[in-house]
């Protein structure tokens, strides 16, 4: 930024991420790389060109997991199928599938949590509309296929993303000369393309969503 000045630059810190699979969300492990990171972003901003804008986008959440269950092998021992298990959320293909995530869901050890309606279900995953229905994993759990057993008390990684997209957001913040000062609303990582393109003064057409 000092000697090249180019018009774009991207820069993904990566390390938050390492940290809170490792040793979960808001350990202190994982909240001295975050200082890390909030210092490595006060060195960009002061090497910054006159003129510059800044862009902060945070990534996806993170949540501590405390114990993967594996929902096939379960529903095998009672001759269920049509189970999907897809670690922040775990889908039912057939009205018996339904059945048994609902009944196995009022004992709070297999981590079965809330239902999702089928309207919310259509608007954040389309492509599994099709389900019969559909369950996101209480505090604390996800969802596996490739664990021996039911229920793995120590997962690989103690911190994850990927839980239903509901329970988390992101921050988005942008400053630099021409950008008035507001407060936006809430909306879709997929919209900060065009707020960019914009500020670069380059045209942009929004593909599908």
């Amino acid at each position: 930024m000092k000697t090249e000045e180019p018009d774009l630059l991207l820069v993904h810190l990566v390390d938050l991420d390492s940290e809170e699979h490792d040793n979960a969300p808001f350990s202190p492990e994982a909240n001295a790389i975050l200082e890390y990171t909030d210092e490595l972003v006060g060195q960009m901003i002061a090497a910054l060109p006159a003129g510059s804008a800044v862009a902060l986008v945070s990534d996806h959440g993170f949540e501590k997991v405390e114990a993967d269950v594996n929902l096939n092998a379960l529903a095998a021992k009672v001759g269920v199928k049509g189970i999907r298990p897809l670690g922040g959320l775990v889908l039912a293909d057939t009205p018996e599938a339904s059945a048994f995530l609902r009944e196995t869901s009022t004992d709070t050890q297999y981590g079965i949590g809330r239902a999702i309606p089928k309207e919310e279900l259509t608007r954040y995953a389309p492509q599994y509309a099709s389900a019969d229905s559909a369950f996101e994993p209480a505090p604390g759990f996800m969802f596996t296929t490739g664990a021996t057993g039911e229920i793995v008390a120590k997962p690989g990684e103690i911190g994850n993303h990927g839980h239903w997209p509901a329970r988390y957001r992101s921050v988005y913040v942008m400053w630099g000369p021409g950008i008035p000062a507001k407060r936006l609303p809430e909306m879709s990582l997929m919209d900060l393309a065009g707020r960019f393109a914009s500020v670069l003064g380059i045209p942009f057409t929004p593909g599908p969503k």
